[in-house]
């Protein structure tokens, strides 16, 4: 993509020049993430864990939403979060809690990612 100078503005060659395209972007990350997560069961994904994190850490943090009847961390071979891990809470409305809560939070500088996990259907 080429660029254009223009006196004090610098623009793609598209027309638009960088501040109005990190404008829009900011407003589209804005607009994203203020999106509430849909929770359809009680369980969540929880993507982007720090390695360093712990199960026990984890489930302190989610404990604060409600009763965590499981956490499912999946570990690497030496012992560490492979960085992300499954919670499932008593009751749906708990989860949501959770996940409109959490969904801004940093935890050991990573953002955590919170989506709805289905449900365990058991494998066919």
């Amino acid at each position: 993509v080429s660029t254009q100078s223009t006196g004090r503005t610098t623009r793609k060659a598209g027309g638009e020049s960088k501040a109005a395209t990190a404008k829009r972007a900011a407003r589209e990350a804005a607009r994203v993430s203020d999106q509430p997560v849909r929770v359809t069961s009680e369980k969540l994904a929880v993507k982007n864990i720090a390695f360093e994190a712990s199960a026990d850490e984890l489930k302190q943090l989610f404990a604060a939403f409600g009763q965590v009847k499981k956490l499912r961390a999946p570990k690497k071979h030496d012992g560490s979060l492979r960085g992300f891990a499954f919670v499932t809470y008593a009751t749906k409305k708990e989860a949501q809690t959770a996940a409109d809560a959490l969904k801004h939070t940093h935890f050991y500088g990573r953002h955590l990612v919170i989506e709805s996990a289905s449900s365990d259907a058991g494998v066919q």
